[in-house]
């Protein structure tokens, strides 16, 4: 038979072990929770800078689109045909008194 002192000593030693494995196991768990915080806080953290970004380019988009219409009107005034005739009077070019038909 087993004296008490050694039975003492092997319940101690398997409850260190279950213990320390518990232990490490909320180490581990710990660590992963923590782990996928950070990773959630750098993701949420780009995609707030992404939306910022985003903002931007769509309204320099729209600054640029007006702007091509601005010139669209400007050429569209320039290249009237009473536009023309004045910048034509201007350089020196008269108006012909003989016009043909075809």
């Amino acid at each position: 038979m087993l004296p008490v002192s050694d039975f003492k000593i092997r319940k101690r030693n398997s409850f260190n072990l279950i213990g320390r494995v518990r232990v490490k196991f909320l180490i581990i768990a710990t660590l992963l929770v923590s782990s996928v915080f950070f990773a959630q806080l750098v993701f949420a953290n780009a995609l707030a800078t992404d939306g910022i970004k985003l903002v931007q380019i769509q309204e320099e988009i729209n600054k640029l689109e007006e702007e091509n219409i601005n010139m669209r009107t400007e050429i569209y005034q320039d290249s009237s045909l009473n536009s023309l005739n004045k910048k034509a009077n201007q350089y020196g070019f008269e108006n012909s008194s003989f016009i043909t038909s075809f």
